[in-house]
Formats: C-alpha cells, structure tokens, sequence
C-alpha cells in the first residue's frame, strides 16, 4: 500500500512538475509572439511619408455616358490636390487609412463650396460629371478611395452651374 501511495505522489508530482513547464513555455512563446508584432509594427512606422489628396474628375476615371472603362490609374493630374504638411504618415495599411481620414477631413470643409472650387480649377467644360477622391502615399500611383461627391458638376468657361 505504502508503494502505491509513493508511486501515486511521484505521478501526481510529475505531472504537476510538466504542467508547470508546459505553462512557462506558453508564456515564454506568447511573448516572443508579442515582441515579433512589435517589431512589425515599429519597422511599418519607420518609413514616414507625406501624404497626397487629389480629386479627379468622372472623365479622367473613365466614366463616360454612365459606362466605365477597364479599371486602371486616372488619366491626367487631378483637378484638386492637397498635401500633408511634412512626412507624418507611415507606408502600409495604416497610413493608407489615415491619409484617407485627413484627405476626408480637409474636404468636408470645402464641399460646401466644391463646385466654384472644382470649376474654377479644372480647364474645359463639365457636364454632369461627378468628383472622386484619390490618394498616393509612399510615392506610389494614385489609389481611389471609393469616395465621391454625391452631386454631379456642372462648369461652362470656369464658372458653376446647376445642371
């Protein structure tokens, strides 16, 4: 009976001996885990650029008479351009979204006055042609954002109009 006893002690023992190693080890990998994340992060936010809005219009994007051409870069430079101040976005991901988020925020300030703006910035005439936002981050192409003016514009000799 005493030998069973020992045997169960030394089971019981060991086993609490390989769970208390298994859990260390757990740890040890969840944070070399951690570290390797933020390592990733720390060399996606070394690289810090500027930022760049740029408004195209329907036309340059390839919509025409309600029809779009195959997807691909605009054509020509855009109507209206915004730059960052100095580099402070990082390349990726992230700082793809936080370039959209500040060209958003420069925007909405102007839309109220958006078609004057656009008129008088773009060189030919605009028949019910709608505004949509790009960007380029890290030097790259302009990246359309899915975003456009909800009204279509109307310009005849830089002036605006209603359509």
């Amino acid at each position: 009976m005493i030998g069973i006893r020992r045997w169960a002690i030394l089971a019981a023992f060991l086993w609490l001996a390989i769970a208390s190693e298994a859990r260390k080890k757990l740890k040890r990998d969840e944070l070399e885990s951690l570290k390797s994340i933020e390592t990733d992060i720390d060399e996606e936010f070394d690289e810090l650029e500027s930022c760049q809005c740029g408004v195209f219009m329907s036309q340059q994007i390839g919509i025409r008479e309600g029809r779009r051409r195959p997807r691909g870069p605009p054509e020509g430079e855009p109507v209206v351009t915004y730059d960052t101040e100095s580099p402070s976005l990082p390349c990726g991901t992230g700082g793809f979204k936080h370039c959209i988020s500040k060209c958003l925020d420069v925007i909405l300030k102007y839309l109220p006055r958006a078609g004057p703006v656009i008129c008088g910035a773009v060189e030919r005439d605009v028949y019910r042609e709608k505004a949509f936002l790009f960007i380029r981050n890290c030097g790259g192409q302009w990246t359309p954002t899915n975003f456009s003016a909800g009204k279509e514009f109307c310009c005849t000799d830089g002036q605006h109009h209603k359509c």
